[in-house]
């Protein structure tokens, strides 16, 4: 019998043959060889978005689920209660403070958070709340007591921000296709909440480029909403996502492992997704989430890239402000690459590196396709904003359009609540407005 054995994405998978014997118990030994150490640079990895107990007849424990990501060499373990057919489950793990939870060890981190899930807007998540999460769990059901678009996603922010927590959109877009060219996905409040400033996060929960058109927008005019990972598992289904098959890698550097380090880091932006490759990539030393400063004319930078991953790379793919500048060349097996270039810079902008595989050559990964890409690297050029008129239009039409499906909800509890989220929307417009304003 041929098995295969792998443990998270930092080590190649090895194969073995084995003798198996009918009545007899056999032991297999297998030493896994390391593809690198990220944690040694300072790179903690957990996935966004695992519950522990959702639906099904199955119970799942926190420590059987510190169990799965310990199998899963998972750094940070980011449960979230959610309501579920009218069943608010696990609430009784939760433990007010704000911090880990208590079953956290120095190796492994645990944290207990809370899904919020409003169909309409999009379900987002809450880490670190102080107090108590926070009812009713959603809105916006039709046929319900909650069937107004009321509360909006910015208000349940403000609240959850309120008590100290990140905050962010989960599951977000699906596919290749541009969300605005349809019903604006799964996070249709982004572009508003990223204008006001109360998200932090947006979320990919499998491989897929629908993200990249309105995450480009909100990048191209200077938003620093942080791209994240979490591949949505139910731990205790029988066939569900594999714990951490998408995960957020985070630099804490000399901070190490800890909740306040790591979600400090994702607010910063500090963080590359992946569903198996590992990015590591810089420019003038600046790692993903940090500003390279130019003078007012501009200058040279320097980029460098190590790519490694244990299924097989198809394209590597260098993007400045949006664009695609460069398809970097890959090594000869498929599983490494290097960049390094020195580039002119005349605009102000940001960097960014995506990594992608085939589809019929993701095994074992547990996604459709080998992806990884890095949050930017801020250019700055004298003190001139990043800012696209493009991108700002893009964004408007997108509150258009939200306002427009908003406008048709038959189930506004009242006037004045429809009047109070469509003021938040013309908030979020007056900024897109802004910025065309001063794009060049």
């Amino acid at each position: 019998m041929k098995l295969t054995a792998l443990k998270g994405f930092e080590f190649w998978p090895q194969e073995l043959t084995v003798e198996i014997t009918a009545g007899n118990v056999t032991a297999v030994t297998v030493d896994l060889n390391p593809m690198t150490d990220m944690a040694a640079k300072g790179w903690y990895n957990g996935s966004t978005h695992v519950h522990m107990n959702y639906a099904g007849n199955l119970h799942n424990t926190l420590d059987n689920l510190m169990m799965m990501s310990d199998a899963e060499d998972q750094d940070i373990v980011n449960e979230q209660i959610a309501n579920k057919d009218n069943r608010v489950l696990d609430h009784h793990v939760f433990v007010p403070g704000g911090g880990a939870h208590p079953i956290s060890t120095p190796g492994r981190i645990l944290v207990v958070g809370q899904e919020y899930r409003p169909p309409f807007y999009g379900h987002v998540f809450m880490f670190g709340l102080k107090d108590h999460l926070i009812s009713p769990f959603t809105t916006g059901y039709e046929g319900t007591a909650i069937e107004s678009l009321y509360p909006s996603n910015t208000d349940m922010f403000l609240k959850a921000k309120a008590q100290g927590a990140t905050v962010g959109y989960v599951h977000a877009f699906f596919g290749n296709s541009d969300p605005l060219e349809g019903t604006l996905g799964g996070a249709k409040g982004l572009m508003v909440d990223a204008a006001l400033k109360t998200t932090d996060a947006v979320e990919w929960s499998g491989a897929g480029l629908a993200g990249f058109f309105p995450l480009y927008a909100l990048w191209n005019n200077g938003l620093r909403v942080t791209a994240v990972g979490g591949e949505d598992s139910i731990s205790n289904l029988h066939a569900s996502k594999l714990v951490g098959s998408v995960r957020t890698y985070v630099y804490t550097g000399a901070l190490g492992l800890s909740m306040d380090a790591w979600f400090e880091g994702v607010r910063a932006g500090r963080a590359f997704v992946s569903t198996g490759p590992l990015v590591e990539f810089s420019v003038d030393g600046a790692i993903p989430g940090e500003t390279v400063s130019l003078p007012p004319g501009g200058g040279a930078v320097e980029l460098r890239a190590h790519v490694r991953s244990i299924t097989p790379i198809d394209r590597l793919l260098l993007v400045w402000n949006g664009s695609v500048v460069e398809e970097v060349p890959l090594l000869s097996d498929r599983h490494n690459a290097e960049l390094a270039h020195t580039l002119s810079v005349t605009d102000p902008g940001w960097y960014h590196l995506r990594v992608e595989g085939r589809p019929d050559e993701r095994f074992p990964l547990d996604a459709g396709f080998a992806q990884a890409f890095t949050n930017p690297i801020w250019i700055t050029v004298g003190d001139r904003p990043v800012r696209s008129r493009a991108s700002a239009e893009y964004s408007l039409r997108w509150i258009d359009k939200l306002h427009e499906m908003a406008a048709a909800w038959p189930d506004w509890r009242s006037a004045r609540e429809r009047a109070h989220v469509f003021e938040q929307f013309e908030q979020a417009r007056s900024v897109y407005r802004q910025f065309a304003a001063e794009a060049r």
